[in-house]
């Protein structure tokens, strides 16, 4: 086994103390998926992280997506050069998507997730609708929803904006106005970041997930870019979903800008009808819900 205390090292990477520790061989370690690649994966056990592939035998099994390991997954890997992940340790949540592109098809996007926020931008990006269908996702997920509504700073009107929102999503549901660049996000999503927590970041390109993980870590570890004035897009953003452990002991998943969000056909969307029956008040029967002319859910929340 690696290490004199896996378990302890662990809970810097998220285990959460009441999961049962699995019985495992002397060239065996329990490891978190930090990241995953096109050419494999990306683990840390806590003191170290290292590239691992999926055993052959476990290749063999003809795993559907969502049975393979995917970012925040906790797995059993046996020692080799290089490693190899034999095991998919039981999950507490599983966040995923109806991959792009396919109709049935599930893409898992995180595993082991307490928290998935929602980032969007008091902007261009500004879409009711597309909260709705990210509270979908997570609804069945396992996961608690959050909605931070980023660029706070130039929106003078976000307390109000942030207030209108609440009142029209589920009750229980935070929506907290934020400037990413701005240090008080720590007392801002303490509730959320307490030692042991993985916290999820989903939302549009440009949103600013990127730099609210650098403010969170107090360094650059991901990759930022600026975003196109004329429609509040983001480019050459994150490229991969990556686990970082946080100061304080949370974990954050940093995932790239959803570029065809679809339902993977088990959400409910019945205790979204009051947004529902706003959209269909709108002037155009396609209307995004952004900057279109008489959009009926904008101006609700404005």
């Amino acid at each position: 086994m690696h290490g004199s205390d896996p378990f302890a090292a662990l809970v810097a990477v998220g285990w959460p103390p009441a999961q049962s520790w699995p019985v495992l061989d002397a060239e065996q370690r329990v490891a978190r998926v930090a990241a995953q690649h096109r050419a494999g994966y990306v683990l840390h056990d806590g003191m170290e992280s290292f590239k691992a592939q999926p055993a052959p035998a476990f290749l063999r099994r003809g795993l559907a997506p969502e049975q393979r390991p995917v970012v925040g997954d906790f797995v059993i890997v046996a020692a080799g050069k290089p490693p190899h992940i034999i095991e998919i340790l039981p999950r507490r949540s599983l966040l995923g998507r109806a991959a792009a592109g396919e109709r049935y098809a599930r893409q898992p996007i995180a595993a082991n997730v307490d928290s998935v926020c929602v980032l969007m931008g008091l902007d261009g990006d500004f879409n009711p609708a597309r909260i709705q269908r990210y509270l979908a996702l997570i609804e069945g997920s396992g996961a608690q929803a959050v909605i931070l509504l980023s660029k706070a700073d130039v929106h003078p009107d976000h307390v109000a904006q942030a207030q209108a929102l609440a009142a029209a999503l589920p009750a229980g549901v935070a929506v907290l106005a934020i400037n990413a660049k701005d240090a008080a996000l720590h007392a801002q999503l303490a509730p959320w970041l307490l030692p042991g927590a993985t916290l999820a970041l989903v939302g549009s390109s440009g949103a600013g997930k990127s730099t609210l993980t650098n403010t969170l870590l107090g360094h650059t570890a991901q990759a930022t870019a600026a975003v196109r004035a004329h429609d509040s897009r983001g480019r050459h953003t994150t490229t991969f979903r990556a686990l970082l452990p946080l100061p304080g002991g949370a974990c954050l998943i940093d995932t790239p800008g959803m570029r065809e969000l679809k339902l993977t056909g088990s959400e409910d969307l019945a205790q979204y009808a009051d947004i529902e029956a706003l959209a269909r008040q709108c002037r155009f029967s396609d209307c995004a819900h952004g900057n279109e002319p008489g959009c009926a859910v904008r101006t609700a929340l404005d």
